[in-house]
This record gives structure tokens, sequence and C-alpha cells, in this order.
């Protein structure tokens, strides 16, 4: 008895660290470009527009 109530324990401890090492990275981030140049989804970059 003592086993089980000491690794439910465990579990309940290190579960919630488990679900916020899964859910990093995933705020979104406002990209912001020199003037005159946009931000081009595709290349992840600064573009200057052509055209």
């Amino acid at each position: 008895m003592k086993t089980a109530a000491l690794l439910a324990a465990l579990v309940m401890t290190l579960a919630p660290s488990a679900v916020l090492a899964m859910c990093e990275g995933h705020d979104q981030v406002t990209m912001s470009c020199p003037e005159g140049q946009t931000f081009d989804s595709e290349s992840r970059s600064c573009i200057t527009p052509t055209g």
C-alpha cells in the first residue's frame, strides 16, 4: 500500500511539470521589419517588395 501511495503522489507531483514542458514555445511573436520591407512567411524573413 505504501508503494502505491508513493507512486500516486509522485505522478501527481510530476504531471503538471510534464504538461508545462510539452506546451513550451507556442507563443506567437510579432515580427517587425525595417521601414519599406515586409515579412515573408515562406522565407520567415523581411523582404523588400518588388513591383
